[in-house]
């Protein structure tokens, strides 16, 4: 729920107002003329977002102010505000992060006022107060909604299409205060009219600062590449953006370096003034930002629209849990979504960017238009190659070789069907004839298949279900083995990572097995299929053979609590909690050491436990040794890959660089492994090749560069490595970390540690 300020008359007919904007977002016949004219009519739609990162304390505080002058208020200023625009505040978009944040300033209260914004008190302390209570940062989640906070207020912000999104927020406490617009890097995808309008109002609002003698800026660190902040997202659905980014006063005051105190009182004061010159600024121009907001649909649909016309094709996999989230997502973010009811032929590009022409697409492929009302927030989120500007590489480059820094905020790719790694294709033109509106997919009809198997019921491995299924079976008592191979039974194919539950296992079993298996799998809408043989044609395997791995119930500890990254734990925790829905300890990673690890059997370490690890080796090699199994991420996995000191055989590129040609040869034999095709004549031939050529030897030329050539030239390298990217990494077919994966897998790059 959110408070909603307008006069008495608009509140009578709150809902029909509302649907009036909804017609403006989505204008399916643009060449019929009533639009105009409803446009000019109605009030403008504002949208105050405040505080999405819990421990950004100002604009909450702001935000009760700003609604108790529109609900109070008497003067003209506020009837001539309300006349013309209706104003939606979100006073608190983060609840567990503050809650989480005013329990530490409370913990840390001392007698005396503290301004020395190093103090504890102006910091909070693991994990802080930013991000919700599973430690996601939300405002990174608008393309995504993996979070109930988000869901909701993209259900909210859908059903009011705003013409104005202010999202506020706080920075480094001594810096001033930031609104938008923002400099590049650019979204390619961002209407023209937004950027006009960007400028015109901080015109206005660096004037209310100017009249009280506040410092201000635009721009600088601020780009505007990522559509997955509140704004950028809102800007990209057609909403005028403006970000907030006020100095953080956490409480009481902070001293600045000319000797000046900095009050939170007027933390508060910046973020209400801003709030107020911006709703103002609205109602005055309320006609020509809603005619605007009508003509940027219109360029999006329609037979003279701007937008090039493509569509987004994504095949139905065997992954049906993932294909069904990215229906989900496709849906909550209220794009329009078809079917092709025929095969049909097509032109364009895959995921990788290679061409494909008159390729073949069967009858129910999902095809998503370009041309529709959210066209832009649509391509950024499913384009797979935006690009920025050229005069952007260009001061990027200069950037990287003056300073060694880069220009992007934080992200750099995104690409939704390359996270979800599902096979989608950007064709060329519209949906083909005959494509229809989909519709919700249904659970499968049943939730096992030949429930009086006497042998064994089979989880399809393809599908993510089946490992938080087979988690889920385990924790009941049901033994569970995996399968390390593609097999066959009753003529059916299964995948490598496919769960069996066999009745010969389960003889111990206290309950009704095929009840336990159907209760898991409706709950996971999955299909358990019982089989009546074991037997594998030809070289398949055989149920009762060395393929079909016994699986034992996990014991989960996930470390946490400095120096782990909150972000890193927030993942595993949420992962292993809500999306697995397994129990687990959750450990110190201070109290490591004395912790008894025999009671686990798998100890996650996030991202950033490095330091906690060091002392700790030779306690974890014994318990690896003994069967444990240790998940180390990021730059916890990064202390663990030491040829001294350190466990497995994973390295990190710094320390092979003089072992280059060891691991090139490894990799090469892995491809030619897959590949190779021997010459029959020449392997049954009486007499040796006369000329032998070494895969690892084709394009080389020269002597081999010195050991310190090697780093000076890895050093250059490293100077252009992207803040971010998206690797199409080929897979090793017989692991089991690769069960479910294709031929290669869409991984991502964050500038450290690839996984």
């Amino acid at each position: 729920s959110y408070p909603v300020f307008a006069p008495e008359a608009n509140m009578k007919r709150l809902a029909r107002i509302r649907a009036h904007p909804a017609r403006l977002a989505a204008p399916r016949n643009p060449s019929k003329g009533g639009a105009p004219a409803l446009a000019a009519s109605l009030p403008a739609v504002a949208w105050m977002a405040y505080v999405i990162h819990g421990d950004e304390m100002s604009g909450s505080d702001a935000s009760l102010a700003v609604a108790h002058h529109l609900a109070a208020g008497t003067d003209v200023d506020v009837k001539e505000l309300l006349d013309n625009e209706i104003v939606i505040i979100d006073p608190l978009m983060n609840p567990d992060g503050r809650d989480r944040y005013l329990a530490m300033l409370a913990q840390n209260r001392t007698a005396q006022p503290s301004v020395d914004d190093q103090s504890l008190l102006h910091n909070g302390f693991w994990p802080a107060g930013r991000m919700n209570h599973y430690l996601f940062d939300m405002n990174r989640d608008w393309i995504f909604a993996t979070q109930p906070e988000t869901r909701g207020r993209i259900r909210a912000v859908n059903e009011w299409n705003p013409h104005y999104f202010m999202e506020s927020h706080e920075m480094g406490s001594q810096d001033t205060f930031l609104f938008m617009p923002g400099r590049e890097a650019l979204n390619p995808n961002l209407p023209e009219n937004i950027r006009k309008w960007e400028t015109r109002f901080a015109d206005d609002q660096g004037k209310a600062f100017d009249a009280r003698g506040w410092r201000y800026y635009t721009g600088e660190w601020n780009d505007n590449w990522y559509p997955g902040y509140s704004s950028s997202w809102a800007a990209l659905r057609g909403s005028i953006e403006n970000l907030y980014e006020q100095a953080g006063i956490a409480t009481d005051a902070v001293r600045r370096p000319e000797g000046t105190l900095h009050t939170y009182r007027e933390a508060v004061h910046k973020q209400l003034v801003s709030s107020m010159a911006n709703l103002t600024f609205l109602a005055k121009n309320r006609k020509e930002i809603v005619g605007d907001f009508l003509a940027e649909k219109r360029k999006c649909v329609g037979p003279d629209a701007a937008v090039p016309a493509s569509t987004f094709a994504v095949l139905p996999g065997a992954n049906a849990a993932r294909f069904r989230q990215f229906l989900d997502l496709m849906s909550i973010q209220s794009f329009d979504v078809l079917a092709a009811d025929s095969a049909f032929k097509a032109s364009g590009k895959d995921r990788l960017g290679r061409e494909i022409k008159d390729h073949e697409f069967p009858a129910g492929t999902i095809l998503i238009p370009s041309r529709q009302p959210l066209a832009r927030l649509l391509l950024s989120m499913l384009e797979f190659d935006p690009r920025m500007s050229a005069q952007f590489l260009t001061d990027e480059r200069r950037e990287l070789l003056r300073f060694g820094r880069s220009r992007i905020y934080d992200i750099t790719g995104w690409s939704l069907p390359m996270l979800f790694d599902v096979e989608a294709y950007e064709l060329t033109g519209d949906p083909p004839a005959g494509a229809k509106a989909l519709k919700p997919l249904a659970p499968p009809a049943e939730a096992v298949a030949n429930p009086d198997s006497p042998v064994a019921f089979v989880l399809n491995g393809a599908d993510d279900a089946s490992v938080a299924a087979a988690g889920r079976l385990m924790e009941r008592g049901v033994w569970c083995r995996v399968a390390d191979k593609p097999f066959q039974f009753d003529g059916r194919d299964y995948p490598r990572g496919s769960v069996l539950i066999t009745r010969k296992d389960n003889t111990g079993f206290s309950g009704d097995l095929v009840e336990a298996i159907r209760a898991v799998c409706a709950e996971r809408r999955l299909l358990a299929t019982g089989i009546r043989t074991g037997m594998g044609p030809g070289d398949l395997p055989d149920l009762g053979g060395e393929h079909f791995v016994l699986l034992h119930k996990p014991a989960i500890a996930i470390v946490g609590r400095e120096p782990i990254g909150p972000y890193g734990y927030g993942e595993a925790w949420y992962t292993i909690d809500h999306v697995l829905g397994l129990r687990a300890t959750y450990l110190d990673a201070q109290s490591l050491g004395g912790a008894d690890l025999r009671r686990y059997n798998v100890l996650v370490v996030p991202d950033g436990g490095g330091d906690a690890l060091k002392d700790k080796l030779d306690t974890l090699k014994a318990w690896v040794t003994g069967g444990g199994t240790l998940i180390a991420i990021g730059s916890s996995a990064g202390a663990l890959a030491k040829e001294k000191d350190g466990l497995g055989s994973t390295r990190q590129l710094p320390d092979v660089m003089a072992k280059f040609d060891e691991y090139r040869q490894g990799i090469v034999r892995e491809w030619e492994g897959r590949q190779a095709t021997p010459d029959p004549e020449k392997t049954w031939s009486f007499a040796p090749p006369a000329d032998v050529v070494y895969p690892w030897m084709i394009g080389e030329s020269g002597d081999k560069p010195s050991d310190d050539e090697i780093k000076r030239r890895d050093a250059w390298r490293a100077l252009f490595m992207p803040e971010g990217t998206m690797l199409a990494a080929r897979v090793d077919d017989r692991s089991w970390l690769t069960a479910g994966c294709g031929d290669y897998v869409p991984v991502m790059y964050m500038g450290g540690q690839v996984l």
